[in-house]
């Protein structure tokens, strides 16, 4: 059985375009007889969940939000992940509109596993 490896700088290229690597990324390799997998180990400034109260408009989340992105940006954090649920069509657009890139390519459930 062969053992994980970190990816070759060219592996890295070649996959550039099916995933979201920056500078806290780690790829690594499985060669195998049917060809090499990848994984993506990143390690990430994430705010989520974000819980506001239901009666919020979009102009007070948005304040919450910069305030919440201001303390992320004080740590240190060049970037953050966060979750939308694809129902909330208008937030979506709202984040979109302030910048917020979409790194999903279709809606997934997110999981968690305790090591």
């Amino acid at each position: 059985m062969n053992r994980i490896r970190l990816a070759t700088p060219e592996e890295v290229e070649s996959i550039k375009d099916k995933c979201d690597l920056d500078a806290t990324c780690v790829v690594l390799a499985l060669d195998t007889q049917r060809g090499t997998a990848f994984g993506v180990q990143r390690v990430a400034t994430e705010i989520d969940p974000i819980i506001v109260p239901d009666n919020w408009d979009n102009r007070a989340r948005v304040i919450f939000w910069r305030d919440l992105e201001t303390v992320v940006w004080s740590q240190g954090a060049k970037s953050y992940y966060f979750n939308v649920h694809e129902a909330d069509k208008s937030w979506i657009e709202v984040m979109k509109n302030w910048g917020a890139e979409q790194v999903s390519t279709a809606p997934e459930f997110r999981f968690k596993k305790v090591l």
